[in-house]
């Protein structure tokens, strides 16, 4: 498996860190969005990989026919099943 994720990252974090302000505290959390959105990790091979998230909004109809004032929204994710940074194939092992 290819270590583009954390080599892409690494470049990405480097060509940021020149923005910010001297003396700032920089979060080293992927709680605080720091890092890729849309990744996981496996817990049985260790491997991160990219994720794909696809949205639907929808107004649903009400039972008198009309329309919902607001969406409803949906979503769901696929696994990449090759690196976008170098297609190479993401394999479960």
């Amino acid at each position: 498996m290819c270590d583009c994720m954390k080599l892409v990252g690494s470049k990405l974090h480097e060509a940021l860190m020149q923005k910010v302000p001297e003396g700032s505290e920089v979060s080293t959390s992927i709680f605080d969005k720091t890092g890729f959105d849309n990744q996981v990790m496996s817990f049985t091979t260790g491997n991160v990989y990219v994720m794909l998230k696809y949205r639907l909004a929808y107004k649903a109809k009400k039972k008198d026919g009309e329309l919902a004032k607001n969406f409803t929204r949906l979503e769901t994710v696929v696994k990449m099943s090759y690196c976008p940074f170098c297609g190479e194939k993401q394999e479960d092992k």
